[in-house]
């Protein structure tokens, strides 16, 4: 049974979050041993390539770790796509104004509690 690719990446972060690191072998072996291991690779890669996880040499393969705990893993996604759509828009100031006409009120005042001044520093805030 073939499985979407959306699929597998999803389990691959659900894995990581509970085993903190996984080889491609390791995920392969936590999924289910009939997929490639160039399958469960390329999923590897491409959420590398996502931002959404790191990974470090170990020997001749990699080790791969969350970017960000589990449950923060969807925000970083939102996060990511608006940048991108940041990215590849001419007028920022029009994408960031419809962004925020379509906030609902309560949105609105935590996004503009975390622009105030005196919020401080958002990394502080663990945000």
């Amino acid at each position: 049974m073939r499985r979407a690719s959306g699929q597998l990446e999803e389990s691959i972060v659900q894995l990581l979050g509970e085993h903190r690191e996984l080889s491609v072998s390791e995920a392969r072996a936590h999924l289910d041993a009939e997929l490639a291991h160039t399958t469960v690779m390329t999923a590897l890669v491409r959420l590398h390539g996502k931002g959404l996880v790191e990974r470090e040499r170990r020997g001749r393969s990699f080790v791969y770790t969350l970017t960000a705990p589990v449950n923060e893993i969807p925000a970083l996604r939102a996060a990511m796509r608006m940048r991108t759509e940041l990215g590849e828009r001419d007028k920022r100031a029009n994408v960031l104004a419809s962004f925020v006409a379509s906030l609902d009120p309560e949105d609105e005042a935590t996004l503009r509690n975390l622009l105030s001044p005196d919020a401080g520093d958002l990394e502080e805030r663990g945000l």
